[in-house]
């Protein structure tokens, strides 16, 4: 294989790694955007809370799945109370007031992260054992592998999840229209919870699969999670659960290679640069559809 295209697919392959990441945060933060449509500051710091749970449980000396199940559980839990305390009873005030709460909720989240775990990054366990596999002087690792592989598992059950089964259809219906799924008998306030749970469960997910393939951990990264999320959301069209799973693999790869090939100073501002384009193309996004408001 020439040099110039093995180092090519080595950065592809490590831009669907990381892309795979983003790519659940996404899904996740879409969710929720759909039903209230508001920003959701609050996702990032779900996730790293979530995380650090998980860490904290294989510390314990738990195996890695329970590590893992409790992660998701902790942030599907936090998800559904964001939504009971902070956004519930603003639902019907005006927007900016949901959006100061959100920012409220996402900084006790972030300090109370701090106080538990301290602003220290600390390394995480490994999904497994790390091993190479050598496919033409093309180096892939095992842990690339469960990342992409567990992305578009995920992605799979989750869409099956929402296409096959009563409370999936009824979460289309509510992401769609809220009103009018009230007035056709669907509990929403019990359905609202649920999105915020799954994705506080998927972001987690994401978190669990970054720190892993990054070996590392800190508050910080919440930040940056609710950021990544909204610009491949974003990218993908917000409400398109499929537009902000493509949008997560389109922005990891772009930053992936502007890295490579550019600067890793590049790393994040080539990233959104590819968005903004887009986004002059295609304002809504690359499956986004314009909505409509009846009067």
């Amino acid at each position: 294989m020439h040099p110039e295209l093995r180092y090519f697919l080595q950065q592809l392959l490590n831009g669907l790694s990381v892309g795979s990441t983003y790519a659940l945060m996404a899904v996740g933060y879409t969710m929720v955007y759909s039903c209230l449509r508001l920003i959701n500051f609050v996702h990032g710091d779900i996730y790293v809370f979530g995380t650090f749970v998980a860490l904290t449980v294989w510390k314990l000396g738990l195996p890695v799945p329970a590590a893992i199940l409790a992660g998701c559980i902790a942030g599907a839990v936090i998800g559904m109370g964001v939504e009971r305390i902070a956004y519930r009873p603003l639902r019907h005030s005006h927007r900016i007031m949901s959006i100061i709460s959100g920012l409220g909720a996402a900084m006790v989240l972030r300090t109370t992260s701090q106080l538990v775990w301290g602003p220290q990054t600390l390394p995480f366990f490994e999904l497994g054992v790390r091993r190479a596999i050598d496919l033409s002087g093309l180096r892939i690792m095992s842990q690339q592998l469960q990342v992409v592989g567990t992305a578009v598992i995920c992605m799979v059950v989750f869409t099956l999840l929402l296409s096959r089964t009563k409370l999936g259809k009824a979460t289309q219906c509510v992401m769609q229209d809220i009103e009018l799924s009230r007035m056709v008998g669907i509990p929403v306030n019990k359905i609202i919870p649920m999105v915020y749970a799954l994705g506080g469960l998927l972001a987690v997910v994401g978190g669990i699969l970054f720190s892993s393939y990054y070996d590392a951990l800190n508050i910080g990264m919440g930040l940056l999670g609710t950021i990544k999320a909204w610009a491949a959301a974003a990218l993908g069209g917000m409400g398109s659960l499929y537009g902000a799973f493509l949008g997560g693999i389109i922005l990891g790869v772009g930053e992936t290679l502007a890295g490579a090939y550019l600067h890793q100073g590049f790393r994040s501002a080539f990233g959104y640069l590819v968005i903004i384009l887009i986004l002059l193309w295609r304002p809504h996004g690359l499956f986004g559809k314009q909505r409509v408001e009846k009067v």
